[in-house]
């Protein structure tokens, strides 16, 4: 859709989501000063609404987006809006949580600027553990039969597990095994299988490899303002807004599978995205989530809120924290 029409059905959606009220001919003649006349742009909204994108919440009401509509407004703004690229005052960075990693804590507080920035829910996933450069390892004996692997990432997260190794490995093979190990895991490509006449330690590093590299029990989901986005669904009612909450808050449970979800909307694209109204996913129906990768492409963060949230703020803010993380990553050590 292109031209008069589609100027007008953007102005209904802006003004919906400014007022959160029906919109009628004559208010978009006021508000937006057009020369055309009420009766006019009174028939183009007529067409819209044959064609799906308003409907008449009552014969004398003015009109109201549908999620099509919804959908064509965010994408037309992606599409043709001078977004402000320069950087917003930001509201007041929350304190630090004690016992959290550097790298869990900031990805917090960047969760509590998009809601606070947008007043809708805000979101980010990690990056996944095994993309993330490793700096350093150590393996250190605790025990015969026992050994303490220790490994640091690029941004500084730091891990330590219990693992088993031989009972009697040598100090010369635990040093040995060390260095295939940081070998391996900085490199960005699993390593072949060793050969049988490759030296205990080669096998014992190998194996460690695998058992190192397996997902981590670290959050695999960082989410804040669900008082927010309440308020802002309860405009319409309470229990409508409860509903919706509970259904968002059951998607999100599981966090891998969220986390899997984004990725599969996303369908590996870059740059920033809006997923309106999703059909194939139940629980997504009355919502907006805008989103953004970040670190290359190995995180998503966003933010999720109603049909009607301000879509212009919501991509500035994305758009503007995911570029923000990305910096402090990348200064963290976290580039390729």
């Amino acid at each position: 859709m292109q031209g008069r029409r589609a100027r007008i059905l953007a102005e209904v959606v802006d003004r919906y989501i400014h007022t959160k009220k029906p919109v009628s001919s004559q208010e978009i003649v006021q508000v937006y000063g057009h020369r055309l006349s009420s009766a006019t742009i009174r028939n183009e909204l007529h067409a819209l609404e044959r064609e799906g994108y308003l409907y008449k919440p009552h014969v004398s009401a003015g009109r109201v987006p549908t999620v099509q509509g919804f959908r064509f407004f965010a994408q037309w703004l992606l599409a043709v809006a001078e977004l402000e690229t320069k950087e917003e005052r930001l509201p007041a960075e929350p304190q630090p949580l004690p016992g959290l990693p550097p790298l869990a804590d900031l990805l917090r507080r960047t969760a509590l600027l998009l809601s606070a920035m947008t007043g809708q829910l805000g979101f980010v996933i990690p990056p996944r553990g095994e993309e993330l450069p490793c700096r350093a390892v150590v393996l250190r004996a605790v025990e015969p039969g026992r050994a303490l692997a220790v490994t640091l990432s690029a941004l500084g997260v730091l891990e330590a597990r219990l693992v088993a190794v031989p009972e009697d490995l040598s100090p010369e093979e635990e040093r040995e095994a060390e260095g295939w190990l940081a070998a391996w895991l900085r490199s960005p490509e699993a390593p072949p299988p060793p050969a049988p006449w490759q030296g205990r330690a080669v096998h014992t590093a190998y194996r460690l490899l695998r058992e190192l590299t397996e997902p981590s029990p670290a959050p695999t989901l960082f989410v804040e303002g669900w008082p927010q986005l309440l308020a802002e669904l309860s405009l319409r009612s309470a229990e409508w807004a409860l509903a919706r909450v509970r259904d968002l808050l059951r998607l999100m449970e599981d966090e891998r599978e969220f986390a899997a979800l984004i990725g599969e909307l996303r369908r590996g694209e870059g740059g920033l995205m809006a997923h309106v109204g999703e059909d194939l996913v139940p629980e997504l129906r009355e919502f907006t989530l805008v989103t953004a990768p970040y670190l290359f492409g190995r995180g998503v963060l966003g933010v999720a809120g109603p049909l009607w949230l301000d879509y212009a703020r919501a991509f500035s803010a994305v758009r503007y924290l995911a570029s923000r993380l990305q910096s402090l990553l990348i200064q963290c050590g976290g580039a390729p």
